[in-house]
This record gives structure tokens, C-alpha cells and sequence, in this order.
């Protein structure tokens, strides 16, 4: 699969959606290198695919969910397994709650607060400090 890169590094995508001051958080199953890890869905941009389509695609291969992307929000780099990424947050907004979870084990609605004392990814532990620093 080729995957969308800026300056070398691959895109890949975090939806941002909020509900007051909590953030929408999903919990990955197992399988994978990250795990039981909490993050932000999303996921790589491939080919030539926008950040708004990979964002509406990713969630409905994810949760069956219909997403509307909204403006860009933050962004960290990071390293992963010897390749180079940039993780785009980006504001999302839908309707209602998942219909399934494709490749997550569970999820909800967190706080800052009680984000930060789940077991995240470390890019999206640094994307969320960076959201709540802006704010």
C-alpha cells in the first residue's frame, strides 16, 4: 500500500470529536503493536486520498460511522517500528454513537483528566496535551 507522505513522513489521521469538554476515545483490540493502547481513530492516508476522506473513510471501515471532518487542529511527529509519521488531528463531528467496533474493543467519551490517566498511544497522549494547550 502507498501511503500519502509530507517532507518523508507519512500522513496518518486522528479524529478529534468532542462533546463538551470530552473527548471521543477508542480503546484498540488486540492484535496489533499498539494494542489495549486508547487512541484517537484514524488512520493513514493512502494514495492520493484528502485528509477529510481518509478521516470519513477510516471511520466507517472502523465503527460504521459517518463522520463530517472539520479544520485541522494540531499535529505531532513521531517515529514508529523505523518509519517516520505526522499525525494530523483533525475536529470531526456525528451523530449518535458507533454502530460496531471493527478493530477497537471498546470505547467513550473522556475528560482531559480522565484521558490522560488511560493507558494512550504516546503520539496521541502528545497530540491531546498539545489540543488542550491550545485551547
Amino acid at each position: 500500500m502507498k501511503y500519502l507522505r509530507n517532507e518523508g513522513r507519512i500522513i496518518t489521521t486522528a479524529g478529534i470529536a468532542r462533546r463538551g469538554r470530552s473527548y471521543f476515545l477508542a480503546r484498540r483490540s488486540s492484535g496489533g503493536s499498539q494494542d489495549g493502547k486508547w487512541e484517537f481513530p484514524g488512520g493513514k492516508c493512502e494514495g492520493r486520498e484528502s485528509i477529510p476522506r481518509c478521516l470519513e473513510r477510516e471511520f466507517l471501515e472502523e465503527f460504521d460511522l459517518t463522520v463530517i471532518p472539520g479544520d485541522e487542529i494540531g499535529s505531532v511527529q513521531f517515529s514508529h517500528d523505523g518509519e517516520d509519521f505526522v499525525l494530523l488531528g483533525v475536529e470531526l463531528t456525528f451523530q449518535g454513537e458507533p454502530a460496531t467496533l471493527h478493530e477497537h474493543s471498546e470505547y467513550g467519551w473522556f475528560t482531559p483528566e480522565e484521558a490522560f490517566k488511560l493507558d494512550l498511544t504516546e503520539s496521541d497522549r502528545r497530540l491531546l496535551s498539545h489540543i488542550v494547550d491550545a485551547t
